[in-house]
């Protein structure tokens, strides 16, 4: 038996399937078997995934019917495996060599944890990079009461400790790529969380956290590829902010967290300001007064602090554009 399984989960990603297989292939730690598993993709992935079968590390498992989750494939590659170690390796995403050896010897150091994760760097269609996840996270307004100063280094910290900091109320893991299993510790927390169409990961980390420690290594490891076709681009708006809202409820509930009033107000209005999102239209990105009504009833499902602060920010904007039309308010010139 191999110590470590990487789970490769997979629909209709033939295009860049290469990359990834062979970005695990060549990985420097080479104890795994990779099982990857097909759910009834519609492109040419099949044959990609046949070129590989010769392997003697490569298992392919095609489902007849599409399971409609990705984290009910994580669940079929657990009960399909029986090592130590997990690796779920997003068919779209590909990594550097020593992942493996460098986490999975991190949970070799580090016995009490059950995750060790590593540091990602967004990429494009054609492999160009974005931007790392750290700049990311220091950069995005939602992340502002979060002290990332410690993570140019390896840390290990307690889970339930890091849960409160770093998955709290917003996720800083951002794909399953980065992260390495422990076995043990997901079957403990009951496996997989297959109940949520893009936050079951995020609700997955968080059970894990709750009985172990976790292990994060400052390197850039993992390539999170962003594309149009991917499952956070496609899921729709309203599912994610009623499951992100189910995390972050759970999580408060689970470690008594207090639900200041200045991080309930900047949550509510960073679900507003993404829900009005769909509703804006060109040429200035507004919402138009035609659709102001619904928008504010859309938003109203997710409770009162998300209704005003959408209507507060309807209101200030449409000040604002009434003021230009008056000529009180100027648009500043774009600087050269």
């Amino acid at each position: 038996m191999r110590r470590i399984t990487v789970i490769l989960p997979n629909y209709n990603h033939a295009r860049y399937l290469p990359r990834r297989i062979e970005s695990i292939l060549s990985q420097t730690l080479a104890d795994f078997e990779l099982l990857i598993l097909d759910n009834k993709s519609l492109d040419d992935s099949r044959e990609v995934i046949a070129r590989y079968q010769t392997d003697p590390r490569v298992r392919a498992v095609f489902n007849e019917t599409n399971s409609g989750s990705p984290y009910l494939q994580w669940r079929l590659g657990l009960s399909l495996s029986q090592s130590e170690y997990v690796w779920i390796a997003e068919s779209d995403d590909y990594a550097e060599p020593v992942l493996l050896e460098k986490l999975v010897g991190a949970l070799d150091e580090n016995p009490s944890a059950g995750l060790a994760v590593a540091n990602s760097l967004a990429v494009d269609e054609n492999d160009q990079p974005l931007e790392n996840y750290l700049d990311l996270f220091k950069n995005d307004p939602r992340y502002a009461g979060y002290d990332f100063s410690g993570w140019d280094r390896d840390f290990a910290m307690a889970g339930r400790e890091y849960t409160a900091r770093y998955l709290f109320p917003w996720n800083t893991i951002p794909n399953a790529s980065a992260v390495v299993f422990r076995r043990s510790a997901v079957e403990a927390a009951g496996g997989p969380v297959t109940n949520m169409k893009i936050c079951g990961d995020w609700m997955t980390y968080i059970n894990i956290l709750m009985a172990s420690d976790i292990v994060r290594v400052a390197d850039v490891l993992n390539y999170f590829r962003q594309h149009q076709a991917n499952v956070r681009s496609s899921t729709k708006i309203a599912d994610f902010v009623a499951e992100s809202r189910g995390v972050q409820n759970s999580t408060a509930r689970a470690l008594g967290l207090s639900r200041n009033p200045l991080r309930r107000k900047a949550v509510a209005g960073f679900y507003a300001q993404i829900l009005l999102w769909r509703e804006r239209r060109p040429p200035h990105h507004k919402v138009p007064l035609t659709r102001a009504i619904p928008a504010l009833r859309e938003t109203s499902r997710f409770g009162p602090r998300v209704l005003a602060s959408a209507a507060g920010i309807l209101a200030k904007e449409g000040a604002a554009d009434v003021a230009r039309r008056l000529g009180i308010l100027k648009r500043t010139p774009k600087t050269a």
